[in-house]
């Protein structure tokens, strides 16, 4: 009876927890998750977790959802993080909004500013300053390095390596690839082996 007494204290203490900092969160679904703090540091789950914020690690096996994450984020097939400072890893799709780090994964799509690496068969990018390495980046804005088969532009500063090169308007930098096409202010709008302005 002492036992069942002192378990029921305790999941009491964790419910009235439930929105204070917790150390580690074990998740089997979004909703059905132990405890459920909105901060922790250690996200542990099964087929979903989706918690607020994370100062540590989110591990899962499906998918993992954190609007605010300082560190490591990895799931199987599906991570999404709004505010990511960290590393985001493995899996077959990324999505983030605001990136200071690294992300790498089979698609990596960015909806804000990211600040780093990005690296996958396909990188998509908002504001680029930093690092896509992949088969195919597409960026709206770069200030950095695209270097795949296939790397586009809308806004470039930089540097971009690649079989075919397109951006649309270069404030200065380099196209090396076999086709490099400048459609508004290049040297010419399209060339072989280079094409750039400076």
């Amino acid at each position: 009876m002492k036992k069942l007494l002192m378990l029921v204290a305790m999941i009491a203490t964790l419910g009235i927890s439930a929105t204070a900092q917790s150390p580690i969160k074990l998740s089997l679904f979004d909703t059905i998750a132990w405890p459920k703090p909105n901060n922790t540091n250690v996200v542990l789950g099964l087929i979903d977790n989706n918690t607020p914020t994370v100062k540590g690690v989110s591990l899962a096996i499906g998918s993992s959802r954190v609007d605010n994450l300082t560190g490591l984020s990895w799931a199987w097939f599906y991570t999404r993080t709004n505010n990511l400072t960290g590393v985001q890893w493995g899996g077959l799709y990324h999505v983030t909004k605001n990136v200071a780090g690294l992300t790498g994964g089979l698609v990596n799509h960015n909806k804000g500013n990211f600040a780093g690496v990005q690296f996958g068969l396909v990188n998509l990018a908002k504001n680029m300053t930093g690092v896509e390495l992949g088969f195919v980046n597409v960026a709206d804005n770069v200030k950095g390095v695209q270097w795949g088969f296939y790397n586009q532009a809308e806004r470039f500063s930089g540097l971009q390596i690649g079989f075919v090169n397109y951006i649309n308007r270069i404030d200065k930098g380099l196209q090396i690839g076999l086709l490099n096409i400048i459609e508004s202010n290049g040297w010419l709008p399209v060339m072989v082996i280079a094409n750039g302005r400076f």
